[in-house]
């Protein structure tokens, strides 16, 4: 599938504090150099056990030995000579700092790390031929694979196998049943609409709250419903549009009092036109009284919304990630991965970091009983924070100890528009 070549690092250049979105360098990553003809993994990490340095702590671990295997999709097959296909960017980024964690963990934690790397491809005839691969067996945990359909038969074979899967971008709720081992990082929908609503009703009446979406997207609605069901209180007001009308200011003004806050959830991303046709309606029918918005984190990307009206109708957005550009330890990594790579990190960068040293953590204090200590144990990363949550496919999110399918992260930052763009509102 793929070899890897290290090259002379590039001299340090100075990292700007928040980067703006730039093409990756025409060469390919100075890290990896492609052969797709090769039948071997792209790279093995033999295990490193720390130096102890005098007078600083012992490294946390028992130096034990663990071997972990990352299925990313780098597209080989789609490659032109050494040339990195652009579609891999989130495999190349994801790997790379992962890399950089690999480093850290050298020096902070006494575990040894096997660490293969596997090509999923696009196709998933070549992912069930990977699967087949008797080197799967020999891993402990399993970081990855990336595509939906990819993700739940990888979820099938550990649950046979008895090991653990950690899902780093898959973001569908009830994937896999009785399965203890699986770990989804990326909070699903369900965790955002929960996370929106129990944010708004720590400030907000249940009566100030409306739901707002199209008539064919009313099952979202559901996971709004379902908290408030659990709380024994009454149904939030909806308002459900068909596709082919518009909004007046007139069908939101009743949803409008004076004197208080009036919450609008719109749990909508697919048009931007939908979006704006709302935000119209909302400011001329709000008059001088003051009206909250919360959407999804696919608003952020939304390109022909007005500024102002995002300011003037206090819009919220909930999100998986969120980086804070000033923190040292991310000025830090950012270094480093420049460093290695001639690339500025993005946010799937980020999520390599922080998903590889999650798991090296979690191996390094509980061994390969990890996920059942998880829902006990808070991790935070450079980009978002792992709240783990126990999730039953029939009862949702928060099942019992015993009567639980997997465990996902719930944690979801909620951001508010301003000066500086989207920035997290505090949440306790």
């Amino acid at each position: 599938m793929a070899a890897c070549t290290p090259r002379a690092k590039p001299a340090p250049k100075p990292v700007p504090a928040k980067p703006t979105p730039s093409k990756p360098p025409a060469e390919p990553m100075d890290t990896v150099r492609w052969t797709p003809s090769s039948g071997k993994p792209p790279i093995v990490n033999p295990p490193v056990k720390p130096t102890p340095t005098p007078g600083k702590p012992v490294p946390i671990g028992s130096g034990e030995t663990y071997r972990v295997a990352m299925m990313l999709p780098f597209l080989t097959k789609q490659a032109e000579g050494d040339q990195v296909p652009e579609k891999s960017r989130l495999a190349v980024q994801f790997y790379a700092g992962s890399k950089v964690a690999l480093e850290q963990i050298s020096k902070d934690l006494n575990i040894n790390l096997i660490v293969d790397v596997y090509d999923t491809q696009a196709n998933d005839s070549d992912f069930e031929q990977l699967m087949l691969d008797r080197r799967l067996d020999k891993a402990d945990v399993f970081i990855g694979p990336v595509r939906t359909s990819h993700v739940q038969k990888m979820a099938e074979w550990v649950l046979i196998r008895n090991k653990i899967l950690i899902s780093p971008e898959a973001l569908t709720s009830d994937l896999t049943k009785q399965n203890r081992g699986f770990i989804q990082t990326n909070p699903s929908l369900r965790a955002h609409c929960e996370g929106i609503l129990r944010h708004v009703l720590k400030r907000n009446q249940a009566d100030a709250v409306t739901l707002v979406c199209k008539e064919k997207e009313a099952d979202r609605l559901a996971y709004f419903q379902s908290v408030m069901r659990a709380g024994g209180k009454e149904k939030l007001a909806e308002i459900r549009m068909l596709d082919n009308s518009t909004f007046t200011a007139s069908s939101l003004k009743s949803r409008i009092k004076a004197g208080r806050t009036s919450v609008f959830i719109l749990p909508h991303w697919a048009s931007q036109d939908f979006v704006m046709s709302f935000l119209n309606a909302l400011k001329s029918a709000k008059g001088s009284n003051r009206v909250e918005v919360y959407g999804m984190p696919q608003w952020k990307d939304f390109e022909s919304i007005d500024p102002e009206f995002l300011t003037d109708l206090n819009v919220h957005i909930s999100s998986a990630s969120w980086v804070d550009y000033s923190s040292p330890n991310v000025r830090d990594f950012q270094r480093k991965f420049y460093e290695s790579t001639g690339m500025i990190p993005d946010d799937d960068g980020f999520n390599g970091y922080d998903v590889t040293l999650f798991a090296a953590r979690m191996l390094a204090f509980h061994g390969l009983s990890f996920p059942e200590r998880l829902s006990a144990n808070s991790y935070t990363g450079l980009h978002g924070r792992f709240d783990m949550t126990r999730v039953s496919v029939t009862g949702g999110l928060g099942a019992l100890f015993d009567r639980y399918d997997y465990l996902e992260n719930t944690f979801v930052h909620i951001l508010k528009y301003g000066p500086g763009g989207y920035e997290p509102v505090f949440q306790p």
